[in-house]
């Protein structure tokens, strides 16, 4: 069953198949993406960082945790959101170190 966030998500962005952004096997979690999980960063829970993605993916394999899925997926956010507004949630982060290659 797919989590709250995740189901949101799949709402939001018209994903009727619910087929995970990674390998299209069935969505069930959404996904820190492009910067990981912490509670000191609440911005970090925001939809431009959120994937969309399998229990295989998120926690098996950990291709959703790889570089070329970050760099995959920080396109198709730019697609989804445009790339200004991807280059500016990215520079308004309040991270004492950003991914390099983003923006």
């Amino acid at each position: 069953m797919p989590t709250p966030t995740a189901l949101r998500l799949m709402a939001e962005r018209g994903i009727i198949t619910c087929e995970c952004e990674g390998c299209n096997n069935l969505a069930e979690q959404a996904h820190h993406c492009l910067y990981g999980r912490s509670k000191r960063y609440p911005d970090l829970n925001a939809d431009e960082n959120f994937q969309i993605v399998c229990h295989v993916c998120h926690f098996e394999t950990g291709a959703a945790n790889s570089w070329e899925n970050r760099h995959y997926f920080w396109g198709v956010q730019c697609e989804r959101f445009g790339y200004q507004h991807m280059v500016d949630w990215h520079n308004n982060l309040r991270l004492k170190v950003k991914e390099k290659g983003y923006a």
